[in-house]
């Protein structure tokens, strides 16, 4: 799409959030915008995948049922944000969340709504396209609906449910899914994770335009609750034994098929350079004896494909045992432990708003229960023990160094940065075995 377009476009989403407790019309927005109410709406839903209409109802929900979380009354939200009666909103919130406020707030964290930057999202996947593509699977007619994630609140980008039984994954990176579907098959037959339903034709992947789809089974289990397990932090053993268990399966895997990162390079010349600036000064002293350990260390780790990206919404539990891991987006060949130290700082990001001081001290049993269930099944070098907590810096300043400036994740920088100030005030904490 024209830059320039993108940028009116991006001048009516600013404008929306502005008003978004007042009345705004779609038609004041394409008057703004210079363009005829057909085409705007053309425009807009090429650039995010929503109607405007929809888009200003989406929006206000998300501001409503944050603001619910905060203590709102339901009315209250409801009328706040320009519903004119509760059942209004409640049929509207359903449709958007596939369930009532109440089982949302009771089962979701709901989350500040950031701004939406249209340079740093991708285009919203249009759920009445993906629904025209359900007759490939023999589900038409099946309700499409979006996911969000429930230890943040956060809408997933290219996962979609399907009735209550399925799920459809989506991407326009070409061979992404096809990679995906050979590791699932993989992970399935270890037990972790839900078979891929083929099209009628039998394919495991179908091209649409630009898009490839990929059904799945719905996962049995539920994602992990993060402040759950800063409460019991002994549960930590489970996940460092799925994970061993996870590791054992990728290793079966076709690695080839997957990017290899030199994480000590990735931190030397970008993460800890660019975190640098943006920490204050006394707080980035200790980077240049920390850089040279990295540089020392880091390069005898063992490697192999892993998962990289298991954050507590990521990893499925049933009966007190890890039964699936989800979104293998960014598997790649790096060190092992990479995915130990992730997940342990995925459950404390997620948790440390919600967590008050003492709780969040219970971090680092987690931490000892994760490397430790890991090692009982899958026993770590001398190296990896000495590199475990620089790992969980080096995360903390990856992240810190990936939502620099972003106002999506405008957020999640403010609470990395708070998390590496707490992490270092605690370090001795924070040891191997």
């Amino acid at each position: 799409m024209n830059d320039d377009v993108l940028v009116i476009i991006q001048r009516s989403l600013d404008a929306i959030d502005l008003r978004v407790r007042t009345p705004i019309s779609t038609q004041e927005l394409a008057d703004a915008a210079g363009f005829s109410l057909s085409h705007y709406h053309h425009i807009f839903e090429a650039a995010t995948g929503m109607s405007p209409g929809r888009y200003i109802t989406y929006r206000r929900l998300l501001h409503a049922v944050y603001d619910m979380s905060c203590g709102m009354r339901a009315i209250d939200a409801a009328l706040t944000y320009g519903f004119d009666t509760h059942a209004g909103f409640y049929k509207a919130f359903r449709k958007e969340f596939g369930c009532p406020p109440s089982r949302y707030l009771r089962t979701h964290r709901a989350s500040r709504p950031a701004r939406m930057n249209l340079k740093e999202n991708h285009t919203m996947t249009d759920i009445r396209t993906l629904s025209a593509l359900l007759g490939a699977w023999g589900l038409e007619g099946e309700p499409l609906s979006y996911i969000y994630y429930s230890n943040t609140g956060f809408r997933s980008e290219n996962t979609f449910a399907v009735g209550g039984d399925h799920f459809i994954r989506t991407s326009s990176a070409l061979g992404e899914l096809h990679r995906q579907a050979a590791l699932t098959k993989q992970l399935h037959a270890h037990g972790l994770a839900a078979p891929i339903v083929p099209t009628l034709t039998g394919e495991d992947v179908l091209r649409s335009g630009n898009i490839d789809c990929m059904m799945m089974r719905r996962a049995a289990g539920r994602p992990v609750d993060a402040l759950h397990l800063l409460e019991h932090p002994q549960e930590g053993a489970v996940l460092g034994e799925g994970l061993a268990r996870l590791h054992a399966a990728l290793r079966s895997c076709d690695a080839c098929l997957y990017a290899e990162e030199d994480y000590s390079r990735t931190m030397l010349n970008w993460a800890i350079p660019t975190a640098r600036a943006s920490l204050p000064a006394q707080e980035a002293a200790w980077l240049e004896a920390y850089a040279a350990r990295v540089a020392a260390l880091f390069p005898r780790l063992p490697v192999q494909l892993i998962h990289r990206d298991p954050n507590p919404d990521n990893i499925l539990i049933d009966d007190g045992k890890v039964v699936g891991f989800l979104d293998f987006d960014l598997a790649r060949v790096m060190p092992r432990i990479f995915d130990l130290c992730y997940a342990s700082t995925g459950i404390l990001c997620d948790a440390f708003r919600h967590a008050d001081p003492a709780i969040r001290l219970r971090y680092f049993d987690v931490v000892r229960a994760i490397w430790a269930g890991y090692d009982a099944v899958s026993p770590l070098t001398a190296e990896e023990w000495q590199a475990l907590p620089d790992m969980v810096l080096a995360i903390e300043l990856t992240c810190i160094a990936a939502f620099a400036g972003s106002d999506k994740l405008a957020q999640q920088f403010a609470v990395n940065v708070q998390m590496l100030e707490f992490l270092l005030s605690h370090i001795d904490r924070l040891s191997g075995k």
